[in-house]
């Protein structure tokens, strides 16, 4: 078992001390708590079932989840947009934002397969009664230079931003990190932004995955300021490790009050594996996060 860092230790202490300002009801209110939060039900709950990791999700306090696809192999068994959407249901939870596969739009060849998936997405995003997608598709094309990949990146957006305004559906651009995710074209926050502000479409924006920014970018509270324009979703993951806020090198009690500061409202994702696949532990820990952030 992994002990407990100074940085955890600081952060409980931080806890302890904002909740005993706080009234008895408001101190047991897990669920109001973990309300900013949208659980990962591929990053938590690994040794479950997919299918299963909805309940566990609900009966842990979360309001939202997230996931990466909808359309899965499940042990044997298919998963859709209709299952998902009767899991959401019967567990009281609502979807912030999935990740439909997307073909390598890098490369315009494949536009017309881009068009594909994101009418399917729109279909499938009906039902799921969901209004954002996560969108990847830039990785590097063998024998195409920088420049023309970021232009076939940026054509295949504006191809497909009157499709998503037409339907209201948001497109979450997410730039990876060159550290651990090499092979793509975006990575960080920079290129994505400028890439974002020329195409200039309301419902193609930033999922801002602080995980991959912290490994290419640092700065990240001044950063975000800068590019909360083109905000569209944000996520956490600490560094080392992409475990929960508290067991790394980033200061998430600050790091959240700056992300409300420049702006940001909507839920954060929770895209990080639980420690020691210590689940209690880790809805702990994100409801402590809260309360210190004051986000309750």
């Amino acid at each position: 078992m992994t002990q407990m860092t100074r940085r955890m230790a600081l952060l409980a202490a931080g806890v302890t001390t904002a909740a005993s300002a706080m009234p008895a009801a408001a101190k047991t209110d897990i669920k109001a708590a973990l309300k900013p939060f949208a659980c990962n039900l591929d990053t938590w709950y690994q040794g479950s079932a997919f299918a299963d990791r909805f309940a566990l999700a609900a009966k842990a306090g979360f309001t939202f989840v997230e996931f990466w696809p909808v359309r899965r192999a499940n042990n044997g068994d298919s998963m859709d947009a209709r299952k998902a959407r009767a899991l959401l249901d019967a567990n009281g939870l609502t979807l912030t934002q999935y990740a439909p596969a997307a073909p390598n739009f890098s490369d315009p060849a494949n536009h017309d397969a881009l068009v594909v998936m994101i009418r399917e997405a729109i279909a499938d995003s009906a039902i799921l009664g969901c209004k954002q997608i996560t969108l990847v598709g830039h990785h590097v094309v063998d024998g195409m230079s920088r420049e023309a990949m970021v232009a076939g990146y940026t054509a295949g957006l504006m191809r497909i931003a009157p499709l998503l305004e037409q339907a209201g559906l948001m497109a979450l651009v997410e730039p990876f990190n060159t550290v651990n995710h090499q092979g793509h074209l975006l990575n960080g926050s920079r290129p994505a932004t400028a890439m974002l502000r020329a195409v200039n479409s309301p419902m193609i924006k930033l999922q801002w995955d602080f995980y991959h920014m912290q490994l290419e970018d640092g700065d990240l509270i001044e950063k975000f300021t800068a590019g909360i324009d083109q905000v569209g979703y944000v996520q956490l993951g600490d560094v080392p490790g992409r475990h929960q806020p508290g067991t790394g090198e980033v200061n998430h009690v600050n790091l959240l009050k700056g992300i409300r500061a420049a702006g940001y409202k909507g839920p954060m994702g929770l895209e990080y594996f639980p420690l020691d696949n210590d689940h209690s532990r880790a809805v702990s820990e994100a409801v402590a996060l809260s309360v210190a952030a004051g986000l309750t």
